[in-house]
């Protein structure tokens, strides 16, 4: 079994490594990361699975880089030397609707998002039996209730979807996730 984290904006691919390491011995897995094809705008040496643009008063994925990356992912994950069955691919923030999209598209073991969400701009299709695990943090005030509430999109094609509100979880303390919730799920 082989674990694939995705990082969030902002960070690089040693986001969360502690935890994702401890996570993948857990579960006598081996694990990776790579980083997202896009420097950030202003964080020197982190990067962006996409940016965004204000429309609407709503913040969108600028879709042609949304589409790069979700092509970037499939072929890393098809380039690795695992059966996509055995692959349990887990994003955090951007890189949680990052997963989430890959889900739907290629039959995986499974696909966690902690405290991720979908852009509004964008059509989603459920073209796998992947199931998705939408973890939301009780905690979380970087992500608004309209981008939290996302993962409904999901709810609408049909995607093997398991929903829970983690306790004690903001934006960035995700360890309630690690620790506690993630063992009924994998």
């Amino acid at each position: 079994m082989l674990l694939v984290f995705l990082h969030g904006k902002g960070a690089d691919s040693t986001a969360y490594s502690a935890q994702m390491k401890r996570l993948a011995d857990n579960l006598s897995a081996d694990y990776i990361s790579f980083n997202a094809p896009f420097k950030h705008p202003t964080k020197a040496g982190k990067f962006v699975w996409f940016n965004k643009i204000e429309q609407n008063n709503r913040k969108d994925a600028v879709k042609e880089e949304y589409l790069f990356s979700l092509i970037y992912i499939k072929e890393k994950l098809l380039q690795l030397k695992c059966p996509l069955s055995d692959i349990i691919l887990i994003g955090h923030s951007q890189g949680g609707g990052m997963a989430v999209s890959v889900g739907i598209e290629l039959n995986l073991k499974s696909i966690f998002s902690i405290c991720g969400d979908l852009p509004y701009n964008l059509e989603y299709y459920n073209k796998s039996q992947t199931p998705i695990f939408w973890f939301e943090g009780q905690n979380d005030t970087y992500i608004n209730q309209e981008r939290k509430k996302s993962y409904q999109i999901l709810q609408k094609i049909a995607v093997d979807l398991h929903f829970k509100v983690v306790e004690n979880c903001s934006h960035t303390e995700i360890d309630e996730f690690f620790f506690r919730n993630r063992k009924s799920y994998m």
